[in-house]
């Protein structure tokens, strides 16, 4: 075999041309066809690991599955006893409670201000600054809330089903409710069929 410098075939022009341009028979260089070979088999065993297989030999499973599992562990988590000793069912009003609450409201860790936003406005979730709620706006109930979550709308047992303390989920609701009535910038509308006014 030829050395590729030395094939009569290189560089031969075709005899169709389209817009004045016209192209040469030249093979595609090797580690393009390698790649474009890898990329076919990359697809063919994600395919099988991700859509066929009914759990993925390696990675993770799908956003579907993680849900599913989520789903599933909401009971488990809720009936976990509290972590931490008990605490009094008293709003925190001293600025490092609130600092902390609202640490752990807009936190990586908790997926509070991604539904609520971290003005509280709502976006997905509600709004927590108005006087129209869904579930009650008392300090006990806000940290029934925050425990249990309600998984059949999306909002998960303590905001990613990682339980907090007592002290903690007691921070983030003395926060929310510090937060009542600070009027942030265009706020998510209430729903009149489902929020009631929170006396």
């Amino acid at each position: 075999m030829s050395a590729r410098g030395d094939d009569p075939n290189r560089d031969r022009l075709l005899d169709h041309e389209a817009d004045g341009i016209r192209e040469f028979d030249n093979a595609l260089p090797r580690w393009w066809l390698y790649g474009f070979y890898l990329t076919i088999v990359f697809a063919a065993v994600y395919v099988v690991n991700y859509h066929v297989l009914a759990a993925p030999l390696f990675g993770r499973p799908g956003m579907v599955a993680e849900y599913e599992a989520e789903v599933e562990a909401a009971p488990r988590v809720t009936a976990a006893p509290a972590s931490g000793p008990a605490v009094a069912l008293v709003a925190l009003r001293d600025e490092p409670s609130l600092a902390q609450g609202r640490s752990i409201f807009e936190g990586p860790d908790n997926v509070c201000s991604s539904c609520h936003r971290a003005d509280l406005g709502g976006t997905i979730g509600p709004n927590l600054t108005d006087e129209y709620w869904l579930h009650g706006c008392s300090l006990q109930q806000i940290v029934t809330s925050i425990r249990t979550g309600f998984p059949m709308k999306g909002m998960m047992p303590f905001g990613t089903g990682k339980p907090l303390t007592d002290t903690q989920v007691l921070q983030v609701a003395s926060y929310v409710m510090a937060r009542r009535g600070s009027s942030p910038a265009d706020p998510k509308p209430i729903d009149p069929e489902r929020d009631v006014v929170c006396r």
